[in-house]
């Protein structure tokens, strides 16, 4: 279902532990029979067609508080999936669309789209490998995102991603290893009270290594180690001919997976990262690492989950070369009916700009509900609170909005 903002950051891990050892069902995993769709077979493929239309209302458009202006949209997020239906090996298409529209603010509309290919090799019971790719158009939420809020437009950019992941578990030992490239694209800014900005300092290529070994204790607790070594590549200088962010960064990290049938999962990780910058304008970063995910299960019937990263992100404001991006988030689903889910989250977040000693603080709050008719037709709803608070130079203004969105999904 429609979303009212993107809680993800720019760069996210492409791969992380996993906890997952079939001991634990949350209320989002538990399959529904009578309420699964059923595709259309085209012989060992199936193909899972859907389409949400989503009308909604903000009463700050613009993100600027000093012109709050209210006004509807409707989001319309066609899908189109299709996936293989073979005993062995796994291959997955999907074509993903996110337009919106605004009845005044037309400058604010979006049109966004995501193709995504991924599959998988099995080589034999314990050796894989998993390829995927995407390309698509996303656009930035100031709530999530170091970017300028108070644009007519919104800042979108142009991602292509393809990562090559391969395991192999020999006894207790799970060996990881994958290798991406990523690259961004970012398209023109403009406002109401000064020249538009060109974003193409902003476009990059980011390469990544990862390795994860992962010791079983015990059927329900292990413990791994995480490597991640990187290099950002810019394509242009930044506006007033400096040179850009170009640079090259590693992450270790430590910690723990668990899996305790009826009580809780997860994976809670600690360690080092640093960022190296070829250029002696911008300092070296360097600092604790934090990647977590935990999920409780007090009844069947309801999940409620954690998750908390500190990480170092490259900038795009302030002229800083680095910062901070530190945030915890907290979720509650409860399957109230076998077909009626309702949610409550909760999101804060700092982003930390240390070498100016500026910072950016986010909270974002919001309830959702999910009501699943029939096989083929659902409504959802959701309400969202949200306010970004800069402290600083050239980090945007503060602002907060409150958005309503009701849904329709249809779906095969």
């Amino acid at each position: 279902m429609a979303h009212a903002q993107s809680t993800t950051t720019l760069i996210q891990p492409v791969i992380s532990p996993d906890y997952g050892r079939d001991r634990n069902v949350s209320v989002l995993e538990r399959q529904h029979p009578d309420f699964a769709p059923l595709g259309y077979r085209l012989g060992n493929w199936i193909l899972n067609p859907s389409l949400t239309v989503s009308p909604g209302v903000t009463n700050n458009v613009y993100n600027d508080n000093d012109n709050r202006q209210r006004d509807a949209f409707v989001i319309v997020e066609p899908n189109l999936r299709i996936s293989s239906d073979w005993a062995v090996h796994r291959l997955i298409l999907e074509a993903i669309g996110d337009l919106r529209r605004y009845a005044q603010a037309s400058v604010r509309n979006q049109d966004g789209w995501k193709i995504d290919a991924s599959g998988r090799l099995d080589v034999s019971q314990d050796f894989s490998i998993e390829a995927s790719g995407t390309v698509g158009r996303r656009f930035e939420s100031p709530f999530s995102d170091d970017v300028i809020n108070n644009t007519t437009n919104v800042s979108s950019y142009l991602q292509t991603l393809a990562n090559v992941k391969a395991s192999y578990t020999v006894g207790r030992t799970r060996l990881v290893g994958a290798v991406d490239r990523s690259s961004y694209t970012f398209n023109r800014v403009t406002f109401a009270d000064r020249p538009a900005r060109d974003q193409r300092s902003r476009d990059r290529t980011m390469d990544r290594l990862t390795g994860i070994i992962d010791y079983a204790l015990s059927p329900s607790l292990s413990m791994y180690g995480q490597i991640v070594l990187d290099r950002n590549e810019y394509d242009a200088l930044i506006e007033n001919g400096q040179a850009n962010r170009d640079s090259t960064g590693y992450m270790f990290v430590g910690g723990v997976n668990f899996d305790l049938a009826g009580l809780m999962r997860g994976s809670i990780g600690t360690g080092y990262s640093r960022r190296d910058y070829k250029s002696e304008i911008y300092p070296d970063a360097s600092g604790l690492s934090v990647q977590a995910k935990v999920e409780f299960f007090p009844t069947p019937l309801t999940t409620v989950g954690f998750t908390a990263q500190r990480q170092i992100q490259d900038a795009g404001l302030g002229g800083a070369g680095a910062y901070l991006d530190n945030r915890a988030t907290m979720r509650v689903d409860h399957e109230l009916l076998e077909n009626l889910v309702l949610t409550l989250d909760g999101d804060v977040a700092r982003r930390s700009y240390e070498e100016l000693d500026q910072r950016t603080d986010v909270i974002s709050v919001g309830a959702a509900a999910r009501f699943q008719m029939t096989r083929g037709l659902s409504f959802g709803g959701n309400i969202r609170y949200g306010s970004s608070t800069p402290n600083g130079n050239n980090l945007g203004n503060a602002f907060d909005e409150f958005r309503a969105i009701v849904s329709v999904r249809i779906r095969r």
